[in-house]
């Protein structure tokens, strides 16, 4: 079964055929769905479906912490509003007033939503040290069962170079101190070889340490070859008339369709300017390709 935001299931084949040219009107409630906004039902009830898909889209918009505000009466009041936005949308109360509030409050609060966005809060945070810690448990846990495997295959080993050596005693016409002597000896080659590729594999990663320590090293340092770069601005042949300049941008009020630039946008070289030039280059790029 599959669901969509007003929260009536339609089975697979049926998404399929209704809505094989994207859009069609839900066959319950007529509202207008998309076929790629379909989710695939994994509870029992479709109306807990659609609940959690409205709490989702209203948490992206709505995901300001408690340090955002002054006091803890004013996050209160926010949570309260919060939850009356998603029993609004829940029950059809209000939509078109509520979405424009939902509007409104996105573009007053842009740049701290933009920046919780990115920011992991409490809960998060714990959730990543629970399952970090979960992680290194179950790698502890693997490392003893290693660990006792090992001991059990070095053990069975063992058992059998005994069982060997009491049959070879029992069959031979040597000498038994000759035939422990030879069984010494394997034990002593085995025991080199296995120190030998134990200190090979410690050189083998020295040497890749080596390795990307230099590679860091060379990515740092300022290589020196040929002959200096000049910077020439590249010409385009426009089909049209020339894009406006930074002062024509002002003059026109083109600038007003841009969002302002934030202080932390300013710092890292961004303004509006050149927002505004992106998008006109963007609108008359099909003018380059003739």
């Amino acid at each position: 079964m599959m669901v969509n935001e007003c929260g009536h299931p339609l089975c697979k084949n049926c998404v399929d055929n209704l809505f094989n040219r994207g859009a069609a009107p839900c066959p319950t409630c007529e509202k207008s769905l998309r076929k790629n906004a379909f989710w695939e039902q994994t509870l029992d009830d479709p109306m807990m479906e659609r609940e959690n898909f409205i709490r989702a889209k209203v948490r992206k918009i709505y995901n300001l912490h408690e340090e955002d505000y002054n006091n803890a009466r004013e996050f209160n009041d926010y949570l309260e509003r919060i939850e009356t936005i998603v029993n609004n949308l829940i029950d059809g109360v209000d939509v078109e007033a509520t979405e424009a509030e939902m509007n409104r409050f996105k573009d007053k609060y842009y740049e701290k939503i933009e920046r919780n966005r990115r920011r992991l809060n409490a809960d998060h945070k714990w959730i990543e040290e629970q399952l970090r810690d979960e992680d290194q448990r179950h790698k502890r846990i693997a490392g003893a069962h290693q660990k006792d495997k090992d001991a059990e295959v070095a053990r069975m080993e063992q058992k059998r170079r005994q069982d060997q050596i009491i049959d070879q005693l029992k069959d031979a016409k040597v000498h038994a101190e000759i035939i422990l002597d030879q069984f010494r000896k394997e034990q002593i080659e085995k025991d080199m070889a296995e120190r030998e590729e134990e200190q090979r594999q410690k050189r083998e990663e020295k040497r890749e340490r080596e390795q990307r320590r230099q590679q860091a090293f060379n990515y740092g340092a300022i290589r020196h070859t040929g002959k200096p770069y000049h910077h020439t601005v590249p010409l385009l042949h426009l089909n049209g008339p020339p894009l406006p300049t930074l002062q024509e941008l002002q003059d026109r009020g083109y600038l007003q369709f841009i969002h302002p630039a934030s202080e932390r946008r300013m710092a890292g070289g961004y303004t509006a300017d050149l927002g505004c030039m992106r998008a006109l280059t963007e609108a008359r790029v099909d003018l380059l390709m003739f």
